[in-house]
């Protein structure tokens, strides 16, 4: 770093001069090196300052987040710690009530832009450039690295392209971007610019009203990297975002049936996990507390949001708690109804009509009440669930200490068991 002092610059200020100069009539330039000023810090070589860099003090803490407008345009890049904790990375976005801006987020050399909504699939609806509907936000954008545009709909983010104009006073369509950086309270222009193209496949937004909320996951597996990278595009003149990154955590779980391609009732074998959604307009959003997802949640099959749950376009169903299938395709949830009834055949057995807190208490017991499992064998053994119909989509079955079972109606009971609240078996007893 360049030693403390005051120096002079060629520009209307700090962030976006060309030079530094130790004289106020700008003859001597400043020694190469680094200078700072506030939180804004640059190199200077060969006598040209170079683009203005965040320090680490400049980074945004996750758990936080930040809100900006401008009456231009610009691409504003922000670094946020996510320290060493692992798991799953949730980010949302505002975007008001007008201007669609894009997001693309980087960690760990990969990009992330694909994109949910509260109420996605429910109450509301995303389309992409062709005013198409589309599951997500970025569909057909995936595997590009390229930004994919959220918020409120505004045919005149497609109609504007290509944004290549070199700016020459007040923002006006079509305008080279300038590029921002975040340096830990505000946005500062680099004094560079971008062109850019906006296809139609990176369009996904809400038509007509004000942006919803938006949910982006990013996977954090490992304690490092700590650092990620969130751009946030706004092409069009008169931007205004605001967004959020909760540092990693663990994603909320939820116990359902294996894939099915009907909404059949069928018995929770399997956990999954989920990203709640959020409503608001300020920071810090709402985030929802459902404990099961809702339509337009992200679902998936590990904690950390690293594989989506049926990432396809073929509608796959998931059944929770025997009562409710929920639809799932290309890794989000678009329906929720009641199962309907069906299910895998079951195996019948007999079991006594009372319980005993010993474990062969119910020995020798007539077993003379009709009962179904799921196991293989031929009475039902640890892991097995117990139900009180033929099939999966009855209910399931529960009591308290120890039942004796039987092969037959008015059998003497040669096995004892326990089940836990949802009907599956947790210990057996072999009568002597």
């Amino acid at each position: 770093m360049a030693a403390l002092g005051t120096y002079c610059f060629d520009g209307l200020n700090f962030s976006q001069a060309s030079a530094l100069y130790t004289d106020s009539t700008l003859t001597t330039l400043s020694p190469d090196g680094w200078y700072s000023q506030s939180n804004i810090i640059r190199q200077q070589l060969n006598g040209v300052l170079l683009n203005a860099q965040p320090c680490g003090t400049c980074l945004v803490a996750c758990g936080s987040g930040v809100d900006a407008s401008f009456s231009s345009n610009g691409f504003f890049s922000a670094d946020i710690d996510l320290a060493n904790d692992t798991g799953a990375v949730i980010l949302y976005f505002y975007m008001g009530s007008s201007i669609p801006d894009g997001v693309l987020t980087t960690y760990n050399g990969s990009t992330y832009n694909r994109l949910t909504c509260e109420g996605n699939h429910n109450t509301y609806t995303i389309v992409d450039g062709s005013n198409t509907q589309v599951d997500y936000s970025g569909i057909n954008n995936q595997g590009t690295g390229r930004i994919t545009y959220v918020g409120n709909s505004n045919t005149s983010l497609l109609s504007d392209s290509p944004y290549n104009t070199t700016p020459s006073g007040t923002c006006t369509s079509g305008d080279k971007p300038q590029n921002y950086t975040y340096t830990g309270s505000s946005y500062v222009a680099q004094g560079t610019y971008e062109t850019v193209t906006v296809a139609s496949n990176e369009i996904g937004v809400n038509p007509g009203g004000a942006s919803r909320v938006f949910t982006m996951v990013v996977p954090k597996t490992s304690a490092s990297p700590s650092t990620i990278n969130l751009l946030i595009g706004a092409p069009m003149c008169g931007t205004f975002f605001r967004w959020e990154v909760d540092c990693p955590v663990a994603l909320p779980s939820f116990t359902a049936s294996a894939a099915q391609s009907t909404t059949a009732c069928a018995a929770s074998t399997t956990t999954y996990y989920f990203a709640r959604n959020a409503t608001g307009t300020s920071n810090a959003f709402v985030v929802d507390t459902n404990t099961t997802p809702n339509v337009g949640n992200w679902v998936f099959s590990d904690a950390n949001g690293s594989a989506y749950l049926n990432d396809t376009s073929t509608i796959q169903y998931y059944i929770i708690a025997n009562t409710t299938a929920i639809g799932v395709r290309n890794g989000v949830v678009v329906s929720s109804v009641n199962c309907s009834g069906g299910g895998t055949a079951l195996t019948s057995f007999f079991a006594t009509a009372g319980t005993s807190s010993l474990y062969d208490g119910k020995c020798g017991s007539l077993c003379d009440t009709l009962l179904y499992h799921n196991g293989t064998g031929t009475l039902p053994q640890v892991g097995d669930i117990i139900y009180s119909g033929s099939t999966t989509g009855s209910s399931t079955v529960t009591w308290s200490d120890h039942r004796g079972f039987g092969d037959f109606d008015g059998d003497s009971a040669s096995v004892t068991g326990r089940v836990n609240a949802s009907g599956v078996i947790l210990s057996t007893w072999q009568c002597a």
